[in-house]
């Protein structure tokens, strides 16, 4: 994970739980990759919080770089 998923993701949003963005990049919903820069979106329903979660990687598809539930995102 980098440096600001640790010190402001999990900091900021202490609700979000890791086990769940790390089932999310084994068994996502749907990817995307972002054009500009490589890195990975990937969507999963948590049903602890009745929503969708993104999580975002850089482009190795590991490295976990920024989680947050999704109210946009429609499967």
């Amino acid at each position: 994970m980098t440096d600001y998923f640790r010190n402001d993701v999990l900091i900021k949003r202490p609700y979000i739980q890791l086990h769940w963005c790390l089932a999310e990049i084994q068994m996502p919903i749907r990817c995307e990759i972002q054009a500009d820069d490589g890195r990975i979106r990937y969507w999963w329903f948590v049903p602890e919080l009745q929503r969708y979660l993104r999580v975002v990687t850089l482009a190795d598809g590991v490295t976990l770089h920024n989680a947050f539930p999704d109210r946009r995102f429609k499967p």
